[in-house]
């Protein structure tokens, strides 16, 4: 056992995480307030200080991370289909620097419960971390984080589809029409809206002030459990469709109405194959990194293994245009986009079947049996450019706290000099 993981220094650390944890949060959701009261009249300097606490967030949570579990990234990029990917690199501290295409949708398989957290710390790595949307399920009733959440506009699900398609529909166009320019953060208003009804924002572009985005998504809903992988199994042999061993069935239409509602400016889709170093295959990672075992007992996988593929719009099966309308896709046009993304699946269960067994991703063969893919490998360290940033979160309430002391001192010093 490492002493890390010892009894009296996960009570003298717990002591001092936790704390600090719920102050940030709190000092974070403080200058969402401030913000929003001062630029109420001002959309886009609103929007601007909204995307600022994205990174305030992931720059608290990573820090505090890296503390209780210091791991690696071991990221392997196909140099064929990601862009800009000779950009990819570690410098000499170990940072890591990515050069992810802004307005961009990144999903992966989902393995434990801090997914998330990763991936928005890979677009940190490039500078997109407060471009960030995340389509979960809904956490809006959590006390603080709830309301933070939400003033992100991030994507929450109610796992009703009837109720979901709408809602999602509707933030989605948000987000479009903020990245062509034509949104709400550049003070435009809606076309047309009803309760029931999609909302329609302007069309064209105004590259002036455009506002990017990097949504992340799980197409599998879920982590894998005896209960999720069982049930998965059960339809995947109810389609006649070969088994998979390690990840779970993804559903196709939250996706597919992502990358429908988007694609007006859709740059690339990640595919991102996540396996963490230290979980072995016939184990549940919900189990092994739980969040109780992640973040009080310090118990966290030392590496962090990806493997990133791109993928352009166009090379994607995503039928008529249906913009701004909530009609279903046919099925002739469902079929196609989940024969696209099954094969993505499988292949990433091969992947992960690879890197079970040998430690190495490994590359799958072409229809001819040929392996033609060309990869690079970066491995750096899971930690913030620079310790200072730390502070950014606190800086807001801190200086209105200092101004307010001083303000104090002063009104006291003329209450007591003019006694």
């Amino acid at each position: 056992m490492s002493v890390r993981h010892t009894i009296p220094i996960i009570i003298v650390r717990t002591a001092i995480i936790v704390p600090l944890f719920i102050i940030g949060c709190l000092a974070i959701v403080f200058t969402q307030l401030i913000g929003l009261f001062l630029f109420k009249n001002n959309p886009s300097l609103k929007q601007a200080m909204i995307n600022e606490t994205k990174t305030h967030f992931v720059i608290l949570l990573s820090g505090l991370t890296s503390i209780i579990n210091p791991c690696k990234f071991a990221i392997t990029i196909d140099t064929e289909s990601v862009p800009n990917s000779q950009q990819f690199h570690v410098d000499s501290y170990k940072h890591i620097h990515t050069l992810l295409q802004p307005n961009s949708v990144i999903i992966s398989n989902h393995q434990i419960y801090t997914d998330w957290l990763f991936l928005w710390f890979l677009t940190y790595t490039s500078n997109l971390s407060n471009a960030v949307y995340i389509i979960l399920k809904d956490l809006s009733k959590i006390p603080v984080l709830g309301y933070g959440m939400k003033n992100y506009n991030f994507l929450f699900l109610s796992r009703k589809w009837e109720h979901d398609k709408v809602v999602l529909t509707n933030q989605l166009l948000e987000i479009d029409a903020n990245a062509r320019g034509h949104g709400p953060a550049n003070g435009y208003r809606l076309l047309s809206s009803t309760d029931k009804e999609v909302k329609k924002w302007p069309q064209g572009a105004d590259d002036s002030k455009i506002w990017p985005y990097e949504l992340i998504l799980f197409p599998e809903g879920t982590v894998p459990s005896d209960r999720t992988t069982k049930k998965s199994a059960e339809y995947i042999a109810s389609k006649g469709l070969p088994p998979l061993k390690h990840v779970l069935l993804p559903r196709i239409r939250g996706l597919y109405l992502a990358l429908q509602k988007l694609r007006n400016t859709v740059e690339v889709v990640y595919d991102v194959t996540t396996a963490y170093s230290g979980l072995k295959e016939d184990e549940y990672g919900e189990l092994v990194f739980s969040l109780k075992k992640f973040y009080i007992q310090g118990y966290g996988p030392p590496v962090v293994n990806y493997f990133i593929k791109g993928y352009k719009l166009k090379d994607i099966p995503l039928g008529k245009e249906e913009l701004d309308s909530t009609v279903e896709a046919s099925d002739e046009d469902l079929q196609k986009f989940e024969d696209w993304l099954l094969k993505i699946w499988y292949e990433k269960d091969q992947l992960m079947d690879n890197f079970y067994k040998t430690g190495q991703w490994g590359l799958n063969p072409n229809s001819d049996g040929e392996i033609n893919v060309d990869t690079k490998l970066i491995v750096g360290d899971f930690k913030l450019k620079n310790s200072l940033e730390f502070l950014k979160p606190f800086i807001v309430s801190l200086t209105i706290l200092l101004l307010s002391y001083t303000l104090l001192s002063l009104v006291y010093s003329f209450v007591i000099g003019s006694k």
